[in-house]
């Protein structure tokens, strides 16, 4: 697998291929396209499938290979490349099972008006896929792809759900040690909000990337929940690395905490009331809050390269007497408070985002609708009647 984004990829990285890259686990070449014969989809099919079941790779298409070596960058003429993208698409839409989650397809000129396509599966968070024109399940090693035998079907069906067994558990843990004041930077007290963006590919593998030089690398930093478009503080700590709007060694209000396995945790504390002390939800703009910081965490997370699928989760801890505070019905100058809150720690329930282009507010409706059932309200007032986020009115 080429270690950039494939829009990032440039005709220099696969001319370093030759000679060089042999096919393996996370790589095979191709010299022609797949034609329209069965048989030649099914070892299209097959080839992907097996790249997303395993730990994701790519598949170049236009690179003459001898046992399994790239020996030259021959391209492909395409009459019609948007066309032959798009059948591609269909191909691995209609005849895998379950579908792909995602699958990116590049073109490199290469010359002559001839092109590479690269043709990038992402680690399948619902592996094992099934190619369904000859009923079978692909996986790879270093030698290449070979169909799953029963018992490579069951560790597969087994390592999707003990991944997201241990995503839920890290979750859980991070729960734990906020609301037992071990966070990476000391909080003032109060009830504190935090979100959870945990990318499905390091999990899987328990692998862990440099923080700091991933951070040094990109072009987007995570910031803490509400502090998007000021100014920050940043270090690196034993966990990963950190931002936040207080002077180092204070106390903060909120932080963003980036872990070396890539996951990111965004907290903030609630507002206080002046006159009672405790702590309120305000709810003309929390879920704003919520969505910006998600979409500046998923910016990073796509910005080094970690891939899709996503997990989000949203907690909150410290909540017992908390209220919700919403606009009064009648005056704009007003305001109402609904609850109190009985309980102390919140866990609401997950989301998940299959690709870079989908949009967290849709796939956080549940989590927010959860949040106003638990002060008495049917769902939240950020979607319309028909489902689709509105935000703040």
């Amino acid at each position: 697998m080429i270690s950039k984004p494939t829009n990032q990829i440039t005709l220099a990285d696969l001319t370093a291929l030759i000679a060089n890259i042999p096919e393996g686990k996370t790589i095979e070449y191709k010299r022609e396209m797949p034609t329209r014969q069965r048989d030649e989809q099914i070892k299209f099919l097959a080839a992907v499938s097996s790249l997303a079941n395993t730990a994701g790779g790519d598949l170049l298409i236009g690179v003459d290979a001898q046992d399994g070596l790239p020996q030259s960058l021959t391209g492909v003429a395409f009459n019609n490349l948007d066309a032959e993208k798009l059948r591609l698409e269909q191909l691995l839409a209609t005849c895998t099972e379950p579908r792909l989650p995602r699958v990116d397809i590049q073109p490199i000129d290469c010359g002559n008006g001839r092109h590479i396509l690269i043709i990038r599966a992402h680690q399948s968070w619902i592996a094992p896929h099934r190619v369904t024109l000859n009923d079978k399940f692909y996986g790879r090693n270093s030698a290449g792809k070979f169909p799953l035998d029963v018992g490579e079907l069951r560790n597969a069906f087994v390592l999707s759900s003990s991944t997201a067994e241990r995503i839920r558990n890290f979750r859980t843990d991070r729960l734990i040690k906020v609301a037992a004041g071990q966070t990476p930077l000391p909080l003032h007290p109060g009830a504190a909000m935090i979100i959870h963006v945990v990318p499905f590919s390091t999990f899987a593998h328990g692998r862990t990337i440099d923080i700091v030089q991933a951070v040094a690398n990109g072009h987007v930093m995570p910031l803490p929940p509400g502090r998007i478009g000021q100014d920050s503080n940043y270090m690196p700590n034993l966990d990963g690395f950190a931002t936040f709007p207080s002077r180092p060694g204070e106390p903060t209000h909120a932080y963003a905490q980036l872990f070396r396995s890539g996951a990111v945790e965004g907290v903030t504390l609630l507002s206080k009331d002046e006159r009672t002390g405790f702590s309120y939800l305000a709810g003309p703009v929390f879920e704003n809050t919520i969505v910006a910081s998600v979409k500046n965490y998923l910016m990073f997370i796509e910005d080094i390269d970690l891939g899709f699928p996503v997990y989000l989760f949203l907690s909150f801890c410290g909540m017992k007497d908390c209220m919700l505070r919403t606009r009064s019905q009648f005056g704009a100058a007003g305001y109402h408070d609904s609850g109190p809150l009985l309980e102390d720690v919140v866990a609401l329930p997950e989301a998940s985002l299959d690709s870079d282009t989908a949009d967290p507010a849709p796939a956080m409706r549940l989590m927010f609708n959860t949040v106003w059932n638990a002060f008495g309200f049917p769902q939240s007032d950020k979607y319309d009647s028909q489902g689709t986020w509105i935000g703040t009115a």
